[in-house]
């Protein structure tokens, strides 16, 4: 039986080939993409693979890498909704003795919230942001896109939790984290 490291390192070169050769052409289906996506996410489940898809998605319009999935950020993004799950305050960022991580949150009332939500309210914030000058317009939110796409991260992990209150709280993990100050995403 092989060692689950090295079949994710095979995975994960037979991922980027594939996305290599999709960079090249600069079209990529949707169907392609989350074949990246389904083989870079060994046993997710259903909202894993939506964080995943959905992520890699954004990232493939930009020619990022695609990110892998993660079980420890996944358990660390789980361990941090459950907390919220109470008063689903929105506090952000975290830093530990074990992890230093980037990370992205979203809170919405009512129970039809899903991870494609989340990843699309993230990435709207393009049009907010600016390369040359590496700045998002006044008064505006950018840093969940850059996140999103931030050259160096390629791993991921997330999590969804239904609120006592009725709201959902989801967040996601990045290793290694972005947005820091003076480097551009890309």
């Amino acid at each position: 039986m092989m060692n689950s490291s090295f079949l994710r390192v095979i995975l994960l070169l037979g991922a980027i080939n594939l996305f290599i050769s999709i960079s090249t052409t600069k079209a990529a289906t949707l169907g392609q993409v989350f074949e990246i996506c389904r083989s870079l996410c060994l046993g997710c489940d259903h909202d894993s693979l939506q964080f995943l898809f959905r992520h890699n998605l954004v990232r493939a319009a930009r020619f990022e890498p695609p990110l892998i999935w993660d079980q420890t950020l996944q358990n660390y993004a789980q361990n941090w909704a459950n907390q919220r799950k109470s008063d689903c305050a929105l506090q952000h960022s975290f830093q530990d003795g074990e992890f230093t991580l980037g990370e992205n949150i979203f809170w919405g009332y009512g129970a039809n919230w899903s991870p494609a939500d989340a990843v699309v309210a993230w990435a709207s914030e393009k049009r907010f942001y600016h390369y040359g000058s590496n700045s998002c317009d006044s008064g505006q939110m950018c840093g969940h896109y850059t996140q999103l796409v931030w050259k160096d991260t390629r791993k991921i992990g997330c999590a969804r939790v239904v609120c006592d209150n009725g709201g959902i709280f989801m967040t996601c993990n990045y290793d290694p984290p972005g947005n820091y100050i003076g480097q551009k995403p890309y």
